[in-house]
């Protein structure tokens, strides 16, 4: 089996390439490994592929968010999370039984769960630990986008593994609906291939012969995440919207397409993103009228942070359930006290008489330590 990846923010995953499955668990697992020891979450859309090219599953896979160790481990959860009936029960175990067959047993699962070392070495957590394994407190948005990504997956998975079921199934409504999905989508397999061979531009073509953007769901995102590519923005936003490439610009963190699209398309909101991109802290919080999505508000609050005000980052991420802004408060805090408390010790030591001047310096380095720690949180 074969993985591509669609949508990408990070370089390591770039999009549009189809490799071994085996790949992509090794790859997802180093990537998973280094960005939880840098504290870091970001998003990677997915696709499952068989040797036909046929579609199987599609998800988004959060690096970084400790929901698991690699690729396998996240598609199998995920389909954990899901009621199934018998029969569809009976398509999931075959196709992590041959998810499983693609990878040696270094990469499954049970032999790859991180040592706590590791996971005490990671400078900000997302969620809580537990022994044997990693329960993840992501946000709401955040589950919305992992467990949405997958909707499709039960589907998909139908296409692709419907042969495990008897004869009498096969001629059932559903699969017959299932194989006019699979025509439909091998349409779209093949402008994937264009696109991976380097063609974006007569991928995005046909797309548009298509119709692209009255296709469906998973085509549309394709077509708009072509054209957001090749920075044709006013196509993508004739068929995503406004508001959808607005978001997607700001999650790709490129802050010269996003203030490329607010020339073309203006608004508080994008003043805002670039503001917080080029880290101009006082004119994030001095933006009005901003579609505060959690994202956003969760940058705000990072914005009040960064300027002394932790008292209102508190209030503005007080409802998220996102542990790592959090602990980026809490952090800044108690950095925030032992200054003072340093700077307190450092008056009274220079008004005693004699002075101690090796301890004055000493507390004086320390509280520059501490100040530039304080800067870089």
């Amino acid at each position: 089996m074969f993985v591509m990846f669609m949508k990408s923010e990070t370089k390591e995953v770039p999009a549009f390439q189809k490799i071994p499955f085996q790949e992509a668990c090794e790859k997802t697992h180093e990537l998973e490994r280094q960005y939880r020891q840098q504290g870091k979450i970001t998003s990677i859309d997915f696709h499952v592929l068989n040797e036909e090219n046929q579609e199987l599953y599609a998800g988004t896979y959060q690096l970084g968010s400790r929901f698991a160790v690699n690729l396998l481990d996240h598609i199998k959860k995920q389909l954990s999370q899901m009621k199934l009936n018998p029969k569809q029960e009976a398509i999931k175990q075959s196709f992590l039984k041959k998810l499983y067959h693609e990878v040696p047993y270094r990469l499954h699962p049970e032999a790859m769960e991180f040592s706590e070392k590791e996971e005490a070495e990671s400078p900000l957590m997302s969620g809580t630990s537990s022994k044997g394994g990693y329960t993840s407190k992501l946000s709401h948005l955040h589950r919305k986008m992992i467990y949405g990504g997958s909707a499709l997956s039960v589907l998909l998975l139908s296409i692709g593994c419907w042969t495990t079921v008897s004869a009498s199934q096969q001629q059932s409504d559903e699969v017959v609906q299932l194989q006019q999905k699979l025509k439909e989508e091998e349409k779209l397999t093949k402008l994937y291939e264009i696109a991976l061979l380097g063609d974006t531009e007569k991928a995005l073509q046909q797309l548009s012969k298509e119709k692209g953007k009255q296709g469906s769901k998973v085509q549309q995102e394709v077509y708009m995440g072509l054209l957001l590519e090749e920075k044709k923005y006013r196509e993508a936003v004739k068929v995503g919207g406004e508001t959808k490439v607005e978001d997607q610009l700001l999650e790709k963190g490129d802050v010269q397409q996003v203030k490329a699209f607010q020339e073309l398309f203006p608004s508080s909101t994008g003043t805002f993103d670039v503001a917080y991109l080029e880290q101009r802290w006082e004119d994030v919080l001095s933006q009005k009228k901003v579609r505060m999505t959690e994202n956003r508000q969760r940058m705000k609050g990072y914005a009040f942070l960064r300027t002394g005000k932790v008292e209102e980052a508190k209030k503005q991420v007080n409802h998220l359930q996102d542990e790592r802004i959090h602990q980026k408060i809490e952090q800044y805090e108690q950095i925030q006290q032992e200054i003072k408390d340093l700077q307190k010790q450092i008056e009274e030591e220079q008004q005693k008489d004699p002075k101690d001047e090796t301890k004055i310096q000493s507390l004086t380095e320390d509280n520059q330590k501490k100040e530039r720690t304080l800067s870089s949180i």
